[in-house]
């Protein structure tokens, strides 16, 4: 990992860290795109000493390009005293010319080296922290059409899944790997276990890692366990689909693989992104967070539904290990309009009329999509 020559990481024993010489806090972040100059802007703009002594979960789709992507990073790298990373879908994306690989898994494998390259974490990792330690598991993932397993929306003709989003155009797979199959994924799930094979490797030389050799390994030393995605583990992580002004995005957004993973590993809190909705809610004990950047557009359209803490700032704190250990150690809930609402409000996907704002969004732009009409 390359840092300002004034912050050397440690290599002295871990029996020997001080105050000085731990980890502080665990910070959060998905979704920056920064292909977009506003965005890549508001990376240079974190500030170069605050964060040195702090990690941060990057939950994918930092980049469409690897260039920019490689820049992202090492930028984190320089800024974070340890940084992790998920990829989303629109880091797998490939150009036309072939130049970033000849499909989406080698390409995978390219932003691999490159996080090794920028010493970014990519693997389940045990950290110490000021207040004792913390699991911290990324998890690969990608979503399936399958995992839509609510009623589809009355009233409205839409475009399929293929036309509508662009990963369908932009992301290859070798054969018979197909996009939006449960077969990929089941196989972004299963590379998890190479992960945790490789744990060993990324801890080298950092006394603020200690391997992970099993999964059941993270809930050991009493710590906290934070993993995270880019993509959804729960259907109840989005707002319901009468709700969504492109109701059937439900089918582009989650794995149901990364979920049966999350029943298992059982963690204090997970991470996710890609909706670029803010979030802070819990599920069946397990605390939900979502901090998108999101997008320039998004910031100045729809920032009531994207925002979550001061994202505007700087990432979000999750995990505040200076002076809590275990899971005590999360930060308290922040305010955000999805999770607030469902907190007090029952799902109903059974309601499939379309929300006022959805239909009269049809109305007004597309009234050949609305039946009756």
């Amino acid at each position: 990992m390359r840092h300002p020559r004034s912050f050397i990481p440690p290599t002295f024993p871990s029996n020997s860290l001080s105050t000085q010489d731990c980890l502080h806090s665990v910070y959060a972040v998905s979704d920056l795109h920064t292909d977009y100059a506003e965005n890549l802007a508001w990376v240079d703009r974190l500030c170069s000493r605050r964060h040195l002594r702090d990690v941060l979960l990057v939950a994918g789709d930092v980049s469409d390009t690897l260039p920019l992507f490689q820049q992202t990073m090492a930028t984190l790298a320089l800024k974070f005293g340890l940084v992790f990373f998920v990829p989303g879908n629109h880091d797998l994306w490939l150009r036309r010319d072939g130049s970033e690989g000849k499909d989406s898994l080698r390409k995978l494998w390219r932003i691999e080296r490159a996080c090794e390259a920028a010493g970014v974490k990519t693997t389940p990792q045990r950290v110490r922290m000021c207040g004792g330690s913390v699991s911290i598991c990324p998890l690969l993932s990608f979503y399936h059409e399958s995992f839509d397993t609510e009623p589809a929306i009355s009233r409205l003709r839409l475009p399929s899944v293929a036309r509508v989003m662009a990963d369908y155009r932009a992301c290859h797979w070798p054969p018979p790997l197909r996009m939006g199959s449960e077969d990929l994924a089941r196989l972004f799930d299963r590379i998890n276990e190479r992960q945790l094979a490789r744990s060993a490797a990324q801890a080298e030389n950092n006394a603020w890692l200690t391997p992970l050799r099993s999964w059941d390994d993270a809930h050991g030393e009493g710590a906290a366990l934070l993993s995270f995605s880019h993509f959804l583990p729960r259907i109840e992580l989005i707002p319901e689909k009468r709700f969504l002004f492109y109701p059937d995005l439900m089918k582009a957004v989650g794995s149901a693989p990364l979920g049966a993973r999350l029943k298992s590993l059982r963690p204090h809190a997970h991470v996710f992104g890609h909706t670029h909705f803010g979030w802070d809610g819990e599920v069946e004990g397990v605390r939900y967070i979502q901090a998108p950047l999101g997008t320039p557009k998004e910031r100045r359209q729809r920032m009531r539904t994207l925002a979550i803490g001061e994202m505007t700032r700087g990432p979000l704190e999750v995990y505040d290990g200076r002076r809590r250990s275990g899971p005590a150690g999360l930060v308290a809930r922040r305010h955000a309009v999805w999770s607030d609402y469902y907190r007090t409000t029952e799902r109903e996907p059974t309601t499939v009329e379309p929300a006022p704002w959805v239909l009269k969004h049809y109305l007004a732009r597309a009234p050949r999509r609305v039946v009756g009409s």
